[in-house]
């Protein structure tokens, strides 16, 4: 069903681009005409499974991955969540942030791009940059933080510009191999947790009741907000209710990717005590969570970029049997900031067809392997991300 949903747009978009074009067809089988974009031209002869598969198919790519290149001094307690999350070098300033709201362990996996890491004096400005920052979070005695870095591939040997793009579900696998404790919160190096959240879910009787429920496939997703790029990020969830009202804050990617986080009641969630749940079933929702380590299954490497990279997870989560539940009170949230290249050239507002139809195309294809055995899908992911350091 989903394929033939797929060929229909795409045939769509193929017959937009025909609407008064005058001329033949060239040898390419496209349309002579100025009014036929390139995109259309090749999503023209996208007209069968086979083709879609031979254009569209990807697979995980072996990064060069240094695995917790910085590690903690300082061992970790005796009752831990890890907070592991991913960004680029220019997000460094945001990770300092998050670590200094996190008192417990943090897994970071840094992407760096292949002409930022070229050469012995690039290499040493990235390795002098990460290791600044690693001596102040240890200065400040609460966190534990453990980088690794993640090398992108070099644009000249790469076997197409997709495999160039930001590797979002390889460094979510690279953050996560490297955590070492039975629950771990996956969220992105722009989100900051709500104050006291660590405290929250490691104390005693909490955290042992989540590590029995963890186990038996529950997850938490993670209630996530944007604040105005100007406005300090509320730290608790009183503060959050009064900048709510005034629409400084509003619920994470809701101007460009509205599914993603908003099937969540907030005014419910506001007031409520304890664990609520089980979430709808919602196609598009995809939350960040926290759950189990040795239960959750691995990020899918083919989505990278942008888009459907945590769908994709979040329809293997349900169809495995995970329970989707949401804690109380507790939050992340980011600063608003401009949308990536990527995010705009697959949700603009002229969005680059080509690229779009394949992350359409790959989440389709994902579905459907997961629908066919559910219990014995096995996301693509190379052993360079997920063996850990």
């Amino acid at each position: 069903r989903g394929t033939a949903l797929l060929l229909f747009f795409l045939l769509t978009a193929w017959a937009s681009g025909q609407q008064g074009a005058p001329g033949g067809k060239d040898d390419g089988g496209c349309m002579d005409s100025d009014e036929q974009t390139d995109a259309q031209c090749v999503l023209s002869g996208l007209d069968s499974e086979e083709a879609l598969e031979r254009a569209f198919a990807a697979g995980a790519v072996e990064y060069s991955v240094k695995h917790a290149l910085l590690t903690p001094r300082r061992p970790p307690a005796e009752r831990e969540v890890t907070l592991c999350t991913q960004g680029s070098m220019d997000r460094l300033a945001r990770l300092e942030e998050q670590a200094a709201a996190w008192h417990g362990p943090l897994s970071a996996a840094v992407y760096v791009r292949h002409d930022e890491y070229l050469g012995e004096e690039r290499r040493g400005a990235v390795g002098a940059s990460l290791s600044a920052l690693h001596a102040r979070v240890e200065a400040l005695g609460s966190c534990r933080l453990t980088l690794s870095l993640v090398v992108g591939v070099d644009p000249a040997r790469a076997a197409e510009e997709f495999d160039t793009l930001y590797p979002i579900n390889a460094l979510r696998n690279v953050a996560v191999a490297n955590a070492r404790t039975d629950l771990i919160m996956v969220i992105d190096m722009d989100f900051v947790p709500s104050e006291g959240f660590h405290e929250y879910l490691t104390e005693p009787e909490r955290y042992e009741r989540m590590l029995v429920q963890a186990a038996e496939k529950r997850v938490w997703a993670l209630v996530s907000f944007e604040v105005h790029e100007d406005w300090v990020p509320p730290p608790h969830a009183p503060a959050l209710a009064e900048c709510l009202k005034n629409r400084s804050v509003v619920v994470a990617e809701a101007y460009l990717n509205p599914t993603a986080h908003e099937p969540v009641s907030i005014e419910e969630w506001l007031v409520a005590e304890g664990d609520s749940g089980p979430l709808p079933q919602e196609g598009g929702y995809e939350p960040f969570v926290l759950g189990g380590r040795g239960v959750l299954p691995w990020y899918d490497e083919r989505f990278r970029g942008y888009g459907f990279d945590k769908t994709a997870h979040a329809v293997h989560l349900r169809a495995v049997g995970f329970e989707y539940r949401m804690l109380p009170r507790h939050f992340v949230i980011a600063r608003y900031h401009q949308p990536t290249p990527t995010a705009v050239r697959v949700f603009g507002v002229e969005p680059d067809e080509l690229l779009r139809t394949r992350m359409e195309w790959l989440f389709e294809r994902a579905c459907a392997e997961i629908r066919e055995a559910p219990a014995h899908f096995i996301p693509q992911a190379s052993t360079a991300t997920t063996r850990g350091g």
